[in-house]
């Protein structure tokens, strides 16, 4: 049961880096997308004859709902953008002991659930993920000794009120 556990352990946890890949990839178009919408509002500013944030700014203060909608729009954007172009930037410059922590720092929820709909599994080849897999391995066993631990209290209870 043990090597089930360890097993079981090991291939889940690396899964991981196969999975912060494949959520890099989906998080990297999203952040190339955001990029391309923004530097067309810059090209619009461009031709107006206008700084980037002083066009911005014109459409938020406008009077005109409709106007000032855009404006926000637009600055939503450009903080997306900014947004997704740094947390993919950080996970490119993370390494296998930071990885986990800046996947959850920068984590785009929407872009993972899409990611694990879509995810699939892994051998991991990769210095990563067999040290994901080593540290699996040791988390099976915990689980395994953790569930199997009660079991054997109560046995070892048996024995000495039998004694």
């Amino acid at each position: 049961m043990d090597r089930i556990f360890s097993v079981l352990g090991a291939l889940s946890l690396a899964q991981f880096p196969q999975f912060i890949q494949q959520y890099l990839q989906r998080l990297a178009g999203h952040a190339d997308e955001a990029m391309r919408i923004v530097e067309r509002y810059k090209l619009a500013a461009d031709r107006a004859g206008m700084e980037f944030s002083v066009y911005i700014q014109r459409f938020n203060d406008d009077s005109n709902a409709v106007v000032a909608e855009h404006g926000s729009i637009m600055t939503e954007a450009v903080e997306r953008a900014d947004f997704l172009t740094n947390a993919v930037e950080s996970l490119q410059n993370s390494n296998m002991l930071t990885r986990p922590f800046v996947f959850l720092n920068n984590l785009d929820t929407d872009i993972a659930w899409q990611a694990l709909l879509i995810f699939q599994p892994g051998v991991p080849t990769t210095v990563e993920g067999i040290m994901y897999a080593l540290v699996g391995i040791m988390l099976g066993l915990l689980v395994y000794n953790g569930l199997k631990w009660p079991f054997y209290k109560m046995s070892d209870k048996k024995k000495t009120t039998h004694n």
